[in-house]
Formats: C-alpha cells, structure tokens, sequence
C-alpha cells in the first residue's frame, strides 16, 4: 500500500459528526467513527511500537557511555529534561537537556589525581530509530564540548560533586521490540553512489500522499511501499521504473552501488 494513503483515504470515508440516529445505521456509524479513530491515532504515531521516553534514555546513556574519554574511568549521565519532540515513520525524536559526569582518577602514586569534567547538553534533538537487523540505533550530535575541567586535589574525589549537578540518571529499560525491515522515513533523501559519493540530481523528497518529487520541485511520480518485502517502487517522474530494496529507517538501496537515504 502507499504509505500514508491509507490515513487520507480512511479520513475521507467517514465524517465523524454524521451520528445521527437513523435506527440500526447510528451503531455501524458510531462503531465506525471509534474504529477510524484507532486508525488514525495508528497513523499518527507509527503503529503505536514507537520506544518511550525511558527507553529512549536508556539508549542514549548507553550509546554516550560507550564514548567515554580515554583517562576517564567513570562516567554519569544526568537527564534533567527529555520531551518527545514527534515521529516521522519509524524515526522517533526527543530534545534532551543533560549533564555529563566524567571522572577519571590520575596516577595518585605521582601525586596527580586526575579531572573532573562536567559538560551540558542544552535541548539537543536525537533521533531513535530501529535497524534492519530489528535493533534500536540513537542518532544525532554525541559530542559534547560545552562544558569545563577541573584537577582533582585529593585522591578518589571528583573536583565537582556529582551531588551538586541537576538531573537524575536514566534507568536500564529494554528497547521496544521492532521488526525492522519495512519502515520507511518521509521526507528529503539523499543518495549516494560508489564510496560514498553524493549523487547530483538524485535527491528527492517523500510525501505522505503517496507522490515524490526532486529538490527543485520539477519531476516527479508516485511511489509505493510494501512493508512485507520491505521494498519501494516508483512510478513516473525521474525514478520511474526504479525497485528500492532493503527498506529500513535508515533507507534504501536501489542497485549494488546506489542506495539513499533520509536527509536530515
């Protein structure tokens, strides 16, 4: 089915302020207002399989853990705020504001007893998104460079108390589960060829009415996703005729040396 064709399609059929009573009729109509409105809320939110936001703080955490600094034995992520910030498909987006704790402990033995650095996140947009293989990824800025370094002065003894820093850590939740394979992101793509080397003239954009066009607003068709062979096909327009396979949150591959990709 075209993605996002099915929501339009369903909003046209029935008119929500048509219950009337018209005897047996006013049931089926009313049964049919609840049932779009399920529909419609699937719509908006992606199947309702997206992660929550302490599934989303488990992740990051997890991801920013793993980028600890060399020196650097402990580290502590403080969340002081994360709101959803919406989904595009199966790409779910958070603003976080956070602080990160690094400790590390010196060589005390030579009277150096390590830093302290505290650096801040301030209302940074992550993306969480699942693989193919059925996995969650976070994508979106890890680097983190506002922020300060302190000497210890005193062995085992953060310079900066992690007592006095807001937020609070994220606690260890299981991702969603995801199949993976079929989910496709709406919006600009970019597609790249041997080595990586972005393609002139192949970028494009997706609507949710089931249409495309280039970035100059000019050639365009239709397009047509089938979840269950995780495949999209186009018709008309510049892509006409043209199979991507492997569809995923992150994608698509048309040929062995030409895939695409959600263009942020």
């Amino acid at each position: 089915m075209i993605a996002g064709r099915a929501c339009i399609d369903l909003e046209a059929g029935v008119n929500p302020g048509d219950t009337e009573d018209r005897g047996p009729i006013m049931f089926h109509t009313r049964f049919a207002v609840v049932a779009l409105t399920l529909v419609l809320s699937s719509c908006a939110f992606g199947g309702g399989n997206g992660p929550s936001t302490d599934q989303f703080k488990s992740a990051l955490n997890d991801e920013l853990q793993s980028l600890r600094p060399d020196g650097f034995t402990e580290r502590t992520v403080l969340f002081d705020k994360v709101v959803p910030a919406g989904s595009n498909g199966p790409k779910h987006s958070f603003i976080v504001t956070a602080t990160i704790h690094d400790y590390g402990p010196g060589y005390p033995s030579n009277g150096y007893y390590g830093q302290t650095c505290v650096r801040k996140m301030d209302a940074w947009t992550f993306d969480m998104v699942p693989r193919g293989d059925g996995a969650w990824i976070v994508q979106g800025r890890m680097t983190v460079t506002d922020g300060e370094c302190v000497n210890n002065t005193q062995e085992g003894q953060a310079a900066i108390a992690l007592a006095s820093l807001p937020g609070q850590t994220a606690a260890k939740v299981a991702p969603p589960v995801s199949t993976g394979a079929g989910s496709i992101v709406l919006g600009e793509y970019a597609c790249y060829g041997t080595g990586g080397r972005l393609m002139a003239g192949m970028g494009f954009e997706l609507d949710d009415d089931g249409s495309y066009v280039d970035l100059d607003g000019e050639r365009g068709g239709d397009w047509e996703h089938d979840e269950a062979s995780a495949t999209i096909q186009f018709s008309g327009g510049f892509l006409d005729g043209q199979t991507g396979s492997d569809v995923s949150a992150t994608g698509f591959t048309i040929s062995n040396t030409v895939s695409c990709e959600p263009f942020n």
